[in-house]
């Protein structure tokens, strides 16, 4: 048995990578006692056959394909496929390379770039003629190659004009199939895919017992008729951050258009329900996305409701700090949350924190699990890492984290703990409270940063020689509008 860094290293794929692998079903893993992952023999072997296949740029459906295929003339069938598009792919590019000599001989011949365009734009010029055939063969290549490729960091703006809608709404198992079963009926019924303008968007909530629902709207005309189950609404004009993502990543995607909007300097957040202005999923082909059958290949794109930052909100918000910390009791409480182990090197306040599958954990643990959570938009997170001769937190710039306990506390048990969800009783215990702050009225103005709250608590243990726990420090994030952190607090536990 491998545990899950050596082979991370051995193979130069990250942990999270790995990870992803395994939930695809490509390999899988065992979980020991000391809370790592290890591979056998067998696993390392698909591992280096993924690596392989991956410099191959064969995507991951088609390696689960070639791996759960006990045919050979399958595997066949999808290598002569991935070697076609790749055959594809190279024209394309030999247009582009086409492309770039017609350039560069107008270029050359008019001794600047600016003439070269001025020559170009000239009617019935001979090189623009050639230009222009080079790009038609380009573009047609990339159209015809490229449709099913997107960019992971593709942001990109978009504004939706006020729109009519017909919605509905479930709460149930599977409440997004539902939600689209019920409303095909009235697209299908009306004719509502024919019609101009024709768009299906989602969104997931929770009611007040914390049960999970989905909620679909097709466009209709302003003067349709709508009739129970569904309910009529106007949406009104907005601009939405976009991003494309396959089912099996929403929540990786609906985590990085979060970042984008936080860090922006031009944008903020526009989340206002009672406006109908929410974080959006549209389907953009509802009948082929309902027909397949493998997520891998199911894409929408989300949506989150934005706001451009006028001239006063572009000064920079004031960022609170307390570098002297107070020494805080807490008592003993109960934690409910998941393990999440972080990528090789991870520094303390680089750790990523999937928020949402905790939720999504916590969602599946029984009726009314809202009930039993104390103030659920603040969070715990306890944070672990290398402590065999001191304090890994403290060990400045160079603090590494291996693993973050993610959590919120809550009065009394669930029902069940699905997934990786369980309890954790956090001991009564002492701390040095380090903690940043910033007017919620101005939090999605500015991202708060922790490496400061770190840096503070380092030299400050160093300095007063304090007797410190090696093995953990408490992180707690705080959310007075549910959704962006307005203060974080370093706790850093006291023997």
């Amino acid at each position: 048995m491998v545990r899950i860094g050596d082979v991370s290293k051995a193979y130069g794929v990250s942990n999270r990578t790995l990870r992803y692998w395994e939930s695809a079903g490509l390999i899988k893993s065992t979980r020991l006692t000391n809370g790592y992952r290890y591979f056998n023999n067998d696993n390392i072997v698909k591992v280096k056959q993924i690596v392989l296949l991956r410099k191959l740029n064969l995507p991951l459906q088609d390696i689960s394909q070639i791996f759960n295929s006990t045919e050979l003339a399958t595997i066949v069938k999808v290598l002569e496929n991935h070697l076609y598009k790749t055959e594809q792919h190279i024209d394309y590019l030999k247009s582009i390379k086409l492309l770039l000599k017609k350039l560069i001989v107008i270029v050359d011949s008019k001794q600047s770039l600016s003439s070269a365009f001025n020559a170009i734009d000239t009617p019935n010029n001979v090189a623009f003629n050639e230009l222009k055939n080079a790009l038609q063969i380009a573009l047609s290549e990339r159209k015809l190659n490229l449709s099913n490729v997107y960019s992971s960091n593709d942001v990109r703006i978009v504004s939706i004009s006020k729109m009519m809608v017909a919605s509905y709404r479930v709460i149930s198992k599977t409440p997004e199939q539902d939600c689209h079963q019920q409303l095909n009926k009235l697209i299908v019924k009306n004719n509502l895919h024919q019609q101009l303008g024709f768009r299906i968007y989602g969104y997931g909530f929770n009611n007040s017992e914390g049960k999970y629902g989905y909620e679909m709207w097709v466009t209709i005309a302003q003067d349709f008729e709508v009739k129970d189950p569904y309910i009529k609404k106007e949406v009104a004009t907005g601009l939405y951050a976009a991003i494309p993502a396959y089912l099996p990543i929403v929540g990786e995607r609906w985590d990085q258009l979060n970042s984008w909007v936080e860090e922006s300097d031009i944008y903020k957040l526009d989340w206002r329900p009672k406006d109908n202005r929410h974080y959006l999923e549209q389907c953009i082909d509802c009948f082929s996305f309902n027909a397949e059958k493998n997520d891998a290949n199911r894409q929408l794109d989300l949506l989150l409701p934005i706001v451009k930052i006028n001239n006063q909100e572009q000064l920079s918000p004031q960022i609170h700090m307390q570098l002297e910390p107070q020494i805080v009791t807490l008592p003993t409480i109960i934690l409910a949350g998941c393990l999440f182990e972080q990528k090789e090197n991870t520094k303390l306040w680089s750790k990523k924190i999937p928020w949402y599958k905790l939720a999504n954990s916590i969602y599946k643990a029984g009726d009314n699990c809202s009930a039993k959570i104390i103030a659920g938009n603040n969070t715990f997170s306890l944070v672990y890492g290398d402590s065999t001769t001191k304090a890994f937190y403290l060990n400045k710039n160079k603090a590494i984290v291996n693993s973050v306990f993610a959590a919120v506390q809550i009065k009394q048990s669930f029902k069940t703990y699905p997934n990786k969800l369980h309890e954790k009783e956090l001991k009564g215990k002492s701390y040095l409270v380090f903690s940043t702050w910033i007017d919620p009225e101005k939090v999605g103005l500015k991202k708060l940063k922790s490496k400061q709250l770190y840096l503070a608590a380092s030299e400050y243990c160093e300095a007063n020689d304090c007797k410190v726990d090696f093995s953990y420090y408490l992180e707690r994030e705080y959310r007075k509008d549910g959704k962006y952190v307005d203060k974080i607090e370093i706790c850093i536990p006291l023997k």
